[in-house]
């Protein structure tokens, strides 16, 4: 069975637009793990942008109680990672503000020694 390959339409990649809206916030990860786990929050943020304005403050605080509980994060790691996700919000908005494709997953992977950002959407056109 041969792989169908996905035809170009000449539209940027979801993956292309996450890197662009996360540029310099993954590379803070210094290992593998640590860059997928930024990309993940970086995927977040682009799935909170998504969400219409009036819910949005409400998506916010719901990742950001999950994300305490998780990582049991004190005061001043909980008020940077929402000052990131914020900013991750803000940058998606003024980037891509027609693009409200979700993302339903993503990692990296090392292939050659270099690693491949692999975003997963439910683009459905």
């Amino acid at each position: 069975m041969k792989k169908r390959l996905r035809k170009s339409s000449g539209k940027p990649k979801i993956s292309e637009m996450v890197l662009k809206v996360a540029a310099g916030y993954i590379d803070l990860g210094e290992t593998t793990e640590q860059r997928e786990n930024y990309l993940r929050s970086a995927c977040s943020a682009w799935n909170i942008a998504c969400v219409p304005a009036p819910n949005r403050e409400h998506a916010i605080k719901q990742y950001l109680e999950q994300f305490q509980k998780i990582n049991q994060a004190a005061g001043s790691d909980y008020q940077g990672f929402e000052e990131d996700l914020r900013r991750l919000i803000t940058q998606k908005d003024k980037l891509y503000p027609d693009v409200d494709v979700p993302i339903i997953g993503s990692r990296i992977e090392t292939i050659d020694g270099r690693e491949r950002f692999i975003v997963v959407s439910a683009r459905t056109n």
